[in-house]
């Protein structure tokens, strides 16, 4: 998150401070209440600026400035018409005003807490106004990320608060270039595990909410895989709890539409922690099953399939795809008959089309159908694990193109050479009229 943040005090008293922030913090109040609040406040600062006693001025300034904060939840309900109308740049700017006289006056703990009451004050995305003036939201989030350490915890509760917001407002691609940074940042912050593993369970939960959209599948699915790992490295969570959540993360995995390739998962060592349970087998049977081999595993554990909110229409559907994409794997650069996808799919023939023209828009395969010969002509096909029998079968059609090329350029070898005989004979002209061939010797007489 970038931001223009500046700077905002100069050399400017705590009255005239405490004057520019009532003057709209005052609005939110009826015009007696808020002219009194104002009053008291000033009253205070000027006796703060006055005292000649550094610590019983510092006191009396920190008093000033902790009322101020904690009177600014009102400004961004939207619920007094007063302070709705403020401009937007007012309102940036008297959170920004606010966060650096905090962070002036105050330090540790208490610095993080009137903050934090900013944060909660601007992102509290349950709110009725969340989705008012929402990039005016966001921009003052990125102002208090920003004015804090590199590696202050404050960070992770900020960004929360921008994700939530966010997420709540169908504008998960605000936080683009943050998502970017996040595994770095959570490097940073000191923070305890068990909230750098809650902030991943946000993050996963956030990209897999309907607004999100599927072209943040990819992204989802890298999270899923950085949660994954995490837990895997992370020796204090304990392991029921590390295993219980493997499986709650790969259970997002499978129902992440228009992903395919999950072969890495099973690579993660804690996904290796649940050999033997039904959510391994699952995921075992999308890296190299079939649809039967999903039917007989979820006639075995339909109550699995309800803990984890599993959809099976939703699951079969993806299975077919892949199998589908797997056996024109088996045929790219050739034809395979519709009979031949039909009974892989376990479909009629009048479906195949229909099924075929999905796993194309799914990005799997592409190809050509003819309806004359009821056949797809197969261009290119995903596979779903690249081992031993994928490497033979790339090495055999490398070799088949490697002769093909060879074939080629004998052919084209061969008439080249054909074409350069008569080239040749062409070059030899028949003498000219005009000239006369050299005589023999005449005969003696």
């Amino acid at each position: 998150m970038s931001s223009d943040l500046v700077s905002v005090l100069n050399d400017g008293t705590l009255r005239e401070y405490t004057e520019e922030l009532t003057l709209m913090l005052a609005r939110q109040y009826p015009e007696a209440q808020g002219a009194e609040w104002s009053d008291a406040l000033m009253k205070e600062a000027s006796a703060a600026d006055e005292s000649q006693d550094e610590a019983d001025a510092a006191q009396k300034t920190r008093a000033v400035v902790e009322k101020l904060v904690k009177a600014t939840p009102g400004i961004m309900d939207g619920t007094d018409r007063g302070m709705y109308l403020l401009l937007t740049a007012e309102v940036e700017g008297l959170f920004n005003l606010q966060m650096t006289l905090v962070v002036r006056y105050f330090d540790g703990e208490e610095r993080s807490a009137l903050l934090l009451h900013l944060v909660q004050s601007v992102g509290d995305a349950n709110a009725p106004s969340a989705a008012e003036r929402s990039v005016l939201k966001y921009r003052i989030l990125a102002n208090i990320f920003n004015v804090l350490p590199p590696a202050a915890p404050l960070r992770l509760d900020v960004f929360l608060a921008l994700l939530s917001l966010a997420s709540a407002n169908g504008d998960v691609d605000f936080l683009q270039t943050a998502l970017d940074a996040l595994p770095t940042w959570l490097a940073q912050w000191d923070v305890p595990a068990e909230k750098k593993n809650a902030c991943l369970n946000s993050v996963a939960a956030a990209l897999q909410a309907p607004d999100c959209g599927p072209e943040w599948v990819t992204k989802a699915y890298q999270f899923s895989l950085l949660h994954l790992r995490y837990i895997s490295n992370e020796t204090s969570i304990a392991s029921d709890q590390r295993r219980a959540e493997a499986e709650k993360i790969i259970a997002d995995v499978l129902r992440l539409p228009k992903l395919f390739e999950m072969e890495e998962v099973l690579q993660v060592p804690v996904t290796a922690e649940l050999d033997g349970q039904p959510i391994f087998a699952l995921l075992k049977i999308f890296v190299a099953g079939t649809h039967e081999d999903l039917a007989q595993w979820a006639s075995q554990n339909k109550a699995v399939l309800e803990r984890l909110s599993l959809d099976f229409d939703a699951l079969s559907r993806k299975m077919r795809l892949l199998d589908l994409a797997t056996l024109c794997a088996r045929s790219v650069s050739a034809e395979v008959s519709y009979a031949d996808i039909a009974k892989v799919l376990d479909v009629s023939t009048e479906e195949v089309e229909a099924w075929v023209i999905d796993v194309i828009r799914a990005g799997l395969v592409s190809g050509k159908l003819s309806q004359v010969k009821q056949s797809f002509r197969v261009y290119r096909s995903t596979h779903r694990t690249f081992e031993k029998p994928q490497w033979e079968s790339l090495e055999t059609r490398l070799s088949q193109w490697q002769k093909s090329i060879q074939t080629l350029i004998s052919t084209i070898g061969t008439a080249g050479a054909q074409n350069r005989v008569p080239s040749a004979l062409a070059d030899v002209s028949a003498p000219s009229a005009d000239e006369t061939p050299a005589s023999e010797p005449a005969p003696a007489s």
